[in-house]
């Protein structure tokens, strides 16, 4: 097979000149996220992969726009006339010094980009494209670079960290995307991947963005930060199970937890106390324990010193992840599936959720039951939601939690939903059942007694706990073994659901 610009890392390290021409390009052509999304009426920049030239009418839109589309998002060959006509030498020699254009491989006459270039997340991004620019047979390398615009990433940079002390570190950070965003609190961020090839595009994203405070390193997770200790750790981690690791970025082991695993495993002597770890990748609840569970042995005899939470997107049983590997691996389908299917058996695999691990480390030796727990992700969660839900606990861990508590004055929740279901009793309609739903911080849905929704009506942020007691025994409301005691715990439980909240 002849070599092509693929073979090796196609992108350059230039002068600051070069990458702020080409900065100043793209933005006085408007090339940002929701241009672009509005021009291929998109929500969001993670279906752009799929449009093609003739889903889209460019006629509306600059000419100097209408290039850099075709060219770093569709991406098309174009001729030499076409890209000279709408941006002057200086600005061509720039993209081609930086090895984002190339021209001669392909026709003399014609240009084309030898790497992705889009906005994601207020910053510019390159990365490795996924196409011969001629339509030939395109043979990925083993450590080609993942775009950053996929839906997972975007997912992954949705749901980050957004407060914590000290230094922050993005490990399997391929373009370098989440220490950029980690890096845009001010704090120091140090992005790790174990191929060069990964490091040049993160080296390179920071100079395109001209981003002085993220380290970028080689080395396989945490090798290249030996002896140091972060307040923030996050990953999105090659999570697909595999039998090899043929693809760098993709291949997690037979059942894809052996970076998520080695991961956790390295918590305890890199994340600070008081510090909080993200990942977002695949787990495995097997015959013995959930996958939160799981995590939490991982981490060894320094467990209690983690709470955790596990808010998942989707939960797969294993034959529909078998199934689709198979779809990826046609010519050998039958044994492929048959040889994993008996790795997920030997592990006891029964479910495989997907979504968002979540973990803070106490302050200070542990003096309480360490939180674990299960939540299901919505598309109003975001990361400070996690944050909260750490804190909460630290609230609810406290010995007099529930005595203050009745002395508190929660209030419902905005989001809060209440579904009334009416019987028909004795001729009329009748409030028989009363389900509450909410969709931040999580998705939680329960069921309250009827006499117990007048209650919580009452929450109003003004009243306290002790005083909704105090009216509703008065006018015989509720149940006479109910005590204030027995309130505060209800409401600890909608407090604990995202129902209600305290001021």
């Amino acid at each position: 097979m002849r070599s092509t610009f693929i073979d090796q890392t196609p992108v350059r390290m230039g002068t600051p000149e070069q990458f702020a021409c080409i900065v100043r390009t793209l933005k006085r052509s408007s090339f940002d996220e929701e241009t672009i999304c509005r021009v291929f009426k998109l929500d969001n920049m993670s279906d752009v992969g799929s449009i093609t030239e003739s889903d889209v009418e460019l006629s509306d839109i600059s000419p100097q726009l209408q290039v850099l589309i075709r060219l770093f998002l569709l991406p098309s060959l174009l001729g030499r006339a076409e890209v000279e006509a709408v941006f002057d030498q200086g600005i061509i020699d720039s993209f081609l010094a930086l090895g984002l254009l190339g021209t001669g491989e392909f026709g003399n006459d014609q240009f084309y980009v030898r790497a992705l270039l889009y906005p994601v997340a207020g910053f510019f991004i390159a990365s490795d494209r996924h196409s011969m620019p001629d339509g030939s047979e395109f043979e990925p390398p083993p450590d080609i670079v993942f775009p950053a615009i996929f839906s997972g990433t975007l997912r992954f940079l949705q749901l980050m960290p957004s407060n914590w002390n000290g230094a922050a570190l993005d490990l399997c950070s391929g373009t370098g995307i989440g220490a950029l965003v980690l890096g845009g609190s001010g704090k120091i961020a140090v992005s790790t991947d174990i191929t060069e090839r990964a490091v040049t595009f993160a080296r390179f994203n920071c100079a395109l963005n001209n981003i002085q405070n993220v380290e970028v390193f080689r080395g396989d997770l945490y090798e290249a930060v030996e002896g140091r200790t972060f307040g923030c750790i996050v990953a999105h981690p090659p999570y697909v199970p595999s039998l090899e690791a043929k693809a760098i970025w993709r291949d997690g082991g037979t059942t894809g937890e052996s970076l998520v695993r080695r991961i956790v495993e390295g918590l305890p002597e890199h994340l600070d106390p008081g510090g909080i770890f993200f990942c977002f990748s695949l787990g495995v609840d097997t015959e013995n324990a959930k996958f939160e569970e799981r995590v939490r042995l991982w981490l060894g005899h320094r467990a209690d010193e983690f709470d955790i939470i596990f808010a998942y997107q989707e939960v797969r049983e294993p034959r529909q992840v078998l199934d689709v590997l198979a779809r990826k691996h046609p010519g050998s389908a039958l044994e492929f599936t048959k040889t994993l299917e008996s790795e997920f058996e030997r592990a006891g695999v029964v479910k495989m959720p997907f979504g968002a691990l979540c973990l803070m480390r106490s302050p200070k030796p542990a003096t309480r039951h360490p939180l674990t727990v299960r939540r299901q992700l919505t598309a109003e969660t975001d990361g400070s939601d996690f944050e909260k839900a750490f804190v909460m606990h630290h609230r609810f861990s406290q010995p007099n939690f529930l005595t203050s508590l009745e002395q508190a004055a929660p209030q419902l929740a905005p989001r809060l939903e209440v579904k009334v279901t009416q019987v028909v009793n004795e001729g009329s309609l009748v409030p028989a059942d009363f389900l509450f739903e909410i969709d931040k911080p999580f998705e939680a849905r329960a069921r309250f007694e009827p006499w117990m929704v007048p209650l919580l009506t009452r929450l109003d942020g003004k009243t306290s706990l002790a005083n909704i007691y105090d009216e509703a025994r008065a006018k015989d409301e509720i149940p006479e073994d109910f005590k204030l005691e027995n309130l505060a715990v209800l409401v600890a439980r909608t407090l604990e659901m995202g129902f209600t909240l305290l001021p």
